[in-house]
Formats: structure tokens, sequence, C-alpha cells
């Protein structure tokens, strides 16, 4: 097909679901070869969407035809600017950059400082800790097995396991060393 586009890419650039091409693909209101959408009749559904509704929808980027040089970054951005016009004059511009990189050293500061810490870091640690809980606990019956036998009634039980369970637990929460019993 000459001028294709992926269903996720329409998806995207009408502002719908995948789902919601696939539908109107079924429909025939959208033409397709296999899973690509043709890009002639997509622009005209878009055209003649009246669910659309101004400045709700993203831009759709210009597509780039194979052979002609593309635009440049910079090019782009001017032509851009020169149709929609800047959403910011020039010292609000500046002001919202200078604010957001007086933000951004903010962050870093407390990043080294150890005012704050990345959310990967706390949930690894966090995830350490509840694995060496759960194996503590799940130790306690082959460690423990032979004196549970002995018990002659349920509260007996009941007693030394309650015993046991609170042992490992403070273990655990101790500051130190985690498990004081191995050296």
């Amino acid at each position: 097909m000459a001028g294709s586009i992926s269903q996720s890419e329409a998806a995207r650039r009408a502002g719908v679901s995948r789902a919601a091409i696939q539908k109107h693909l079924a429909s025939g209101r959208i033409v397709s070869d296999g899973n690509k959408v043709d890009l002639a009749s997509f622009e005209v559904w878009m055209a003649c969407r009246s669910d659309l509704q101004p400045g709700v929808q993203p831009a759709t980027p210009p597509v780039a035809v194979p052979g002609q040089p593309s635009e440049a970054p910079e090019t782009a951005a001017a032509h851009l600017i020169n149709e929609n016009g800047a959403p910011y004059q020039t010292p609000e511009a500046i002001r919202i950059k200078e604010n957001y990189n007086a933000l951004l050293k903010q962050l870093e500061y407390d990043l080294k400082s150890g005012k704050v810490v990345e959310a990967a870091l706390v949930t690894k640690a966090v995830g350490e800790e509840y694995a060496r809980v759960r194996t503590r606990l799940l130790a306690i019956p082959a460690e423990q097995a032979p004196a549970l036998h002995r018990c002659k009634t349920v509260a007996e039980l009941q007693d030394r396991l309650l015993t046991l369970i609170t042992r490992v637990l403070e273990e655990l929460t101790s500051d130190g060393d985690p498990d004081p019993g191995r050296s």
C-alpha cells in the first residue's frame, strides 16, 4: 500500500483507541490492507468525523514522503509557530524555562542530600525486607517441628507458635545484625 500507517498510529492521530479504529475498519469507513490503514481513506474519514472537538485531538505530524527531504526540526518548529502561534511571549517562555531549571536543580540537590530517594530504590529495599521476613517465617516449621510435635494441647501449640513468631519478628526488627543467630 503506497500511503499507509499502522492502526496504533491511526488511533493516536485520531485521539481514539485502537479498538475504535478496528471498528471503523470493519465497517468500511476506513480502508485497510491487512493490519495497515490506508492513509488517504483515513484522512477522508478524519475530515468527515462529526465527533471531533476543536483543540481536543492531538496535532498530526506531517507524513514524510519517500524521496523528498524532510524538514529540519528548527524549520518545522518555525512553521508550527507561524501556523498556530506561539503559546507564550518570549519573557513568559524564559520565565517558565528558568522555573523548570530551578526545580530540576532543587530535585538534584534533594537527591544528593538524601531528602528524597528514587522510588525504585525504595521498592527494591522494601521487596528485600519482605523477602527476608517471608524466608525467616517460612523456616519456622522446619526448624521447630520436633519441639512443636511434643506439644500436648492446642493451647500449648498456639503459645509456642506465638513465642516463635514473636521472637523471629523481634530479630528482624532489631538494629544491627539482621540475624544474630548467625556469625
